[in-house]
């Protein structure tokens, strides 16, 4: 499993990118980065839930990675997504779903990748390990963040797009 930092900075660094070289910054403004990356982190709710459950019960219960790291949960926030941009003319709203499902789902891609997914297919019972490479690299998890950080950063600067965000 990821660090929250690694989920919210690489869903920014991956929307942004979009926002750069796809759609362009008119048609994406930075708020959209915002929502981006909480939702990139949201799936993660189900932690303090635990928490508060186990305050209150006496119970030490463990609720992380099941509901909420399910790829359903996106799925359906495109369908919404869809209905608004298609039916409603809401384009506004649409983006916005686009973009908390695209940061549910690649928070479940990175639980994935760092090996400490459980279910990403909630509710059938599928073998997740077929899904998730073991690589490894969960003891490196702190210098990713970093690195990652460090990189977007100086592609900002190189494409004088760090303006941006002061």
């Amino acid at each position: 499993m990821a660090y929250s930092v690694t989920h919210i900075i690489l869903t920014i660094v991956l929307l942004d990118l979009l926002r750069h070289y796809v759609f362009g910054k008119n048609k994406f403004p930075r708020y959209l980065l915002v929502i981006g990356g909480i939702a990139g982190l949201l799936p993660d709710i189900d932690i303090p839930i635990g928490w508060i459950y186990n305050l209150f019960t006496g119970a030490s219960v463990n609720f992380h990675g099941g509901l909420t790291h399910s790829i359903i949960f996106p799925i359906i926030i495109v369908m919404i997504g869809l209905f608004l941009h298609f039916y409603k003319d809401n384009q506004k709203w649409a983006k916005i779903m686009y973009v908390v499902a695209f940061g549910l789902f690649f928070h479940s891609v990175l639980d994935c990748m760092f090996g400490g997914y459980k279910s990403f297919m909630w509710p059938f019972f599928v073998n997740n390990l077929s899904f998730c490479p073991q690589w490894g690299i969960s003891g490196y998890m702190q210098s990713i963040d970093a690195i990652i950080l460090v990189v977007w950063l100086v592609h900002e600067e190189i494409h004088k797009k760090i303006k941006d965000y002061i």
